[in-house]
């Protein structure tokens, strides 16, 4: 029987082997960046198959790799990049080495800790960090003096801040005291330190914060610091 190689477009290909997205990877190609058997291409419609030589900025990628996806439990106190100006601690100095060229999905501030998901696949990346794709998550918080009920419905009606909008989020409070209140709150946008900010907003501190989950992944029995391989699933 004929040998039938299987084609897929380039910008696919870079996506399922790097960091980067089909979007991204599009752009790469037009800035020259990209080689198909030692020649440069502009233009990213092109098929290539497992034959091909493959490099972006002249580092080899593979046709095939295969999807890998990680529950990671990111302790408080690190970064979430690859490198840090300041030397601070970051994630992939606390995980193994095999680690070092994974990309995460979605972050965590540094005062942060918990889920944080690991993958190979720059494309699982976008689809699972786009807003318009719904993938939700959820935090518990701890926050410094007693929240009101009056509060819990502003969040589930949306807000703006300081000209920023804020889509609803479902929170509910799980214990409360006049010095701390413990509550669930569940959110699809993930904006830059959105549940620091949104309290702050309101003179109150965020002491601490705990991702439980990032769509159906869980954090479950997790310990700081711990990974665990799992099945990536479509929503």
């Amino acid at each position: 029987m004929e040998n039938i190689q299987v084609s897929e477009r380039i910008a696919k290909v870079i996506a399922r082997g790097t960091k980067y997205s089909r979007r991204d990877a599009e752009r790469l190609i037009q800035e020259g960046r990209v080689k198909i058997d030692g020649k440069i291409i502009l233009q990213p419609g092109i098929n290539v198959t497992s034959e091909n030589s493959i490099k972006l900025d002249d580092k080899r990628i593979n046709f095939k790799q295969d999807l890998l996806l990680y529950r990671y439990y990111k302790p408080r106190g690190i970064l979430v990049t690859h490198f840090d100006p300041e030397n601070r601690k970051t994630i992939f100095d606390d995980l193994p080495k095999k680690f070092e060229k994974m990309i995460s999905i979605g972050r965590l501030d540094y005062d942060s800790e918990g889920l944080l998901l690991l993958t190979n696949n720059g494309d699982v990346k976008r689809a699972m960090e786009l807003p318009s794709n719904n993938w939700k998550r959820t935090y518990r918080a701890r926050v410094h003096g007693r929240v009101q009920e009056g509060l819990i419905i502003k969040l589930k009606e949306g807000l703006k801040i300081d000209k920023m909008h804020y889509k609803p989020i479902h929170a509910s409070i799980d214990s409360s005291s006049n010095s701390y209140t413990w509550l669930t709150m569940t959110l699809t946008e993930g904006k830059n330190r959105e549940i620091r900010n949104i309290f702050e907003a309101f003179g109150m501190v965020v002491t601490r914060l705990i991702r439980i989950s990032y769509g159906p992944y869980k954090l479950n029995n997790l310990n700081k610091s711990d990974v665990a391989k799992v099945t990536y699933i479509e929503q």
